[in-house]
């Protein structure tokens, strides 16, 4: 898709074009460490095409990002073993909230990615890093969740699988923490400050009971 749209304009090589993506990835990567925000995807695009000294059409661009932002949309990720039965399970007894860092799809694409498996409605609190202007590990998301699902940070479990954003995260917001290490698998020397570890999606609302 990028090349396409890219090659239409000038000729670019693979190799150009990878090296363009993997300075981009760098940069996006000290930014959400270093600044603790992602960049939005015309952005991205924006550094890529710096890199490679080409300039698209204002329409091509608009027309780029927002396919680069919704291509998940046609290739949707499969939901983890267990997630929507959890999730019904803990929407019985508990508000729901997401706190979300993005890639190149912004927060209006995951919501829609969301609706399409029929679990958004579960939700109570939805916080994006676009939306929000912070990412992970910065308080304001976390605070800002604690506020829209009216709870105070002590009684809020986030389950996450990322120790520097998600765990990292939550405990200095004050919440407790669960790390779901089922897609994401810790290190052999990795340590945590997660309340619990599992890998195991299943485990998490008799985890999150024995926190509650």
């Amino acid at each position: 898709m990028l090349s396409k749209a890219i090659c239409d304009y000038r000729k670019v090589s693979d190799l150009e074009l990878d090296e363009a993506c993997r300075v981009e990835r760098e940069s996006h990567e000290r930014i959400w460490q270093e600044q603790h925000r992602t960049p939005l995807a015309s952005h991205r695009l924006s550094r890529i095409l710096s890199e490679l000294e080409v300039v698209l059409p204002d329409a091509a661009t608009t027309q780029l990002v927002t396919s680069m932002e919704e291509i998940i949309l046609e290739q949707p990720p499969l939901l983890v073993d267990g997630a929507r039965e959890v999730l019904v399970s803990l929407s019985g007894g508990y508000r729901l909230g997401v706190i979300s860092d993005v890639g190149f799809s912004p927060g209006r694409v995951l919501k829609q990615l969301l609706a399409d498996h029929g679990l958004i409605h579960l939700f109570d609190s939805l916080v994006f890093s676009d939306e929000a202007g912070v990412a992970k590990p910065h308080v304001e998301v976390f605070e800002r969740t604690a506020r829209s699902l009216s709870a105070e940070p002590q009684t809020i479990v986030h389950i996450g699988d990322l120790e520097r954003t998600d765990i990292v995260g939550a405990k200095k917001a004050g919440y407790r923490a669960i790390r779901f290490t089922g897609v994401t698998a810790m290190n052999e020397d990795e340590t945590t400050i997660a309340d619990f570890v599992t890998d195991d999606l299943t485990e998490v609302p008799r985890l999150v009971e024995c926190l509650d």
